[in-house]
């Protein structure tokens, strides 16, 4: 048996828990000098229990990214429940049917009254007052009930993965090792609201270990927390690429009749920027001979004010607004090149899906993510954040330039690996496995 493996039973037996698949070393023993083979059988590998959390699915980057890591976990190594705080539609509709059969699912608000105050935010029915009503409510009722459900269900557990970092409050406690997933700039988040961060610096602190999307932004914690937090880990989110190219074969009409750009993208302006996509994709058309239009995938608050300024910047025949898509592989599959325009991002699922799909991209360079997801733009385009004429050239480049385009399409499988299913178990093992063992000789010092 391996050391780590007899820390893990030693912590195991500490908590007073089961283990019906591990012998000790001294069973070991007995067992082999009772045994009539000369040949000792191997000792089965026990599967680490590990919860992942998520307090609801809308539409954004956190649930594609969580449903990736659902499906591409070493089974052999991990043993993962998911746990979900309330059921949203998008959940029932959506989500529920892309989790893989072999995660079991726990709801936490698990009665229809503490779903009350959720419901309405759905439906888009919660007023102000009913914004109030539901703070209290949730402090007051939701929050004490959730905390009584994680703690018996935290007995089943060695390790939870807080995935949108929702349960930070209770994060340290029911004698578990917690894992914080991070997906966004800590700068662009909390850079200029100091009394914020001091907040949330507290609430981390707590966790065992934080995980950071990319380099950056374990460097601005770093930062920006200093030593308050235990442990912070660069865990990138995963792909499955074979699952992604097979998703982009189904057949599907056409967005248009001509050959198009593609944005894949929450219509939120606060954080995407669309705004400077449809006016550098202007002056792209003003300015040149292109005959690509733009198709624009996505939903949010923004876009009846987003297809308004298309229409005042003359080009909204040839922008093509196509809603939420619960698979967009195939329009990506489909398009000369992918666009991203954000202000910030932690790591942008859709820029692996786009190199995972061959296309050539451009991309601001927003913190966090798409300069190191591009390796400095080698395998990608990056302009500065809001720079609408940067991003006009950077697009023609893609589309007049062959070998260019080529070389991009050619490099992009390469680097859609990195984030691929071994390369991401390798350092999820090495993640979830380092939180056991400094927990383990944290016990053991005690």
């Amino acid at each position: 048996m391996a050391d780590s493996q007899f820390a893990l039973l030693a912590w195991q037996r500490a908590r007073n828990r089961t283990v019906p698949l591990m012998l000790t070393r001294n069973d070991q023993a007995k067992q082999s000098a009772a045994s009539s083979s000369s040949a000792s059988a191997a000792a089965p590998r026990a599967r680490i229990p590990v919860l992942f959390h998520i307090v609801d699915f809308g539409d954004g980057g956190i649930e594609s990214a969580l449903i990736s890591w659902l499906r591409v976990f070493d089974r052999k190594r991990f043993a993962v429940t998911l746990s979900v705080m309330f059921t949203s539609p998008a959940y029932e509709t959506r989500f529920k049917a892309l989790i893989p059969a072999d995660v079991p699912i726990e709801i936490l608000a698990d009665k229809p009254w503490l779903n009350y105050f959720q419901m309405r935010r759905y439906a888009k029915r919660l007023s102000k007052l009913g914004r109030v009503g539901r703070d209290v409510f949730n402090t007051l009722v939701v929050r004490p009930y959730v905390k009584e459900r994680l703690a018996a269900l935290a007995r089943r557990f060695h390790i939870i993965v807080d995935f949108d970092m929702s349960l930070r409050r209770m994060a340290g406690e029911f004698d578990v090792a917690w894992l914080g997933v991070n997906h966004f700039s800590f700068d662009a988040r909390l850079g200029s609201r100091p009394r914020k961060r001091r907040r949330l610096m507290t609430q981390f602190a707590r966790y065992d270990s934080i995980a950071a999307l990319n380099q950056h932004m374990a460097d601005e914690a770093a930062v920006m927390f200093g030593d308050n937090l235990r442990n912070v880990f660069v865990l990138p989110n995963a792909i499955d690429i074979a699952r992604i190219r097979e998703r982009a074969s189904i057949v599907e009409a056409r967005p248009c009749s001509a050959p198009y750009i593609v944005s894949v993208a929450r219509l939120d302006e606060v954080q995407k920027d669309h705004r400077t996509l449809l006016r550098a994709y202007a002056r792209l058309v003003r300015e040149r001979t292109v005959a690509e239009d733009l198709v624009i995938v996505g939903d949010g608050a923004n876009r009846g004010e987003l297809e308004a300024l298309a229409k005042a910047l003359g080009i909204a025949a040839r922008v093509h607004f196509q809603g939420y898509r619960n698979n967009p592989h195939p329009l990506i599959a489909g398009a000369r090149m992918h666009v991203l325009s954000s202000r910030y991002e932690g790591l942008p699922m859709v820029l692996l899906e786009a190199l995972a799909l061959g296309k050539a991209v451009v991309a601001s360079d927003c913190p966090t993510g798409p300069r190191e997801m591009l390796d400095e733009g080698r395998y990608g385009l990056l302009v500065p954040v809001g720079d609408e004429a940067t991003l006009s050239d950077a697009i023609w480049r893609v589309l007049s330039d062959d070998a260019l385009r080529d070389g991009l399409k050619q490099r992009s499988h390469e680097r859609a690996t990195f984030y691929g299913i071994e390369a991401s178990n390798v350092r999820l093992d090495e993640c979830l496995s380092g939180m056991l063992a400094r927990r383990i000789k944290a016990m053991a010092s005690a």
